[in-house]
């Protein structure tokens, strides 16, 4: 962070870092419940820091209450991204208070629930599983 917002000072990049301990590839979310909430509170306190990107899916603790701590906890947007797979996950996410969500992997090799595997299909069926939702913003 401290390398990152210097060099984004100024330039309309929003800055989304990842709170708690970052561990491997893929990456892991390391930490106690109380760990991850105080970093995120330390990053979010941060100018530049437009909010954060929680790997919820990839750490060890209950993912609805992980998400719903951090958000509760900081007044900026919380993107949850990692190993989304499923419409159940959105909905949890979306339930606790993120603001958004990432998929990648999951998409890009046919896994999420969907009519067919290539792409186009795969991101149809997110677009539908979030139709009507309303994320925090």
């Amino acid at each position: 962070v401290d390398a990152v917002l210097p060099v984004l000072a100024g330039s309309g990049v929003r800055y989304f870092p990842f709170p708690g301990h970052i561990t491997g590839h893929p990456s892991v979310l390391e930490g106690s419940l109380a760990e991850i909430i105080g970093s995120a509170e330390k990053l979010a306190a941060r100018d530049g820091v437009h909010g954060l990107d929680l790997l919820a899916y990839r750490s060890s603790l209950p993912v609805p209450e992980l998400v719903q701590a951090v958000c509760t906890r900081i007044n900026k947007p919380v993107i949850v991204a990692g190993s989304i797979t499923g419409p159940q996950q959105i909905s949890a996410i979306a339930k606790a208070g993120a603001a958004g969500f990432t998929i990648g992997s999951a998409v890009l090799e046919g896994r999420f629930p969907a009519a067919s595997t290539d792409v186009a299909s795969q991101l149809n069926a997110v677009m539908a599983t979030i139709s009507g939702w309303h994320f925090s913003a």
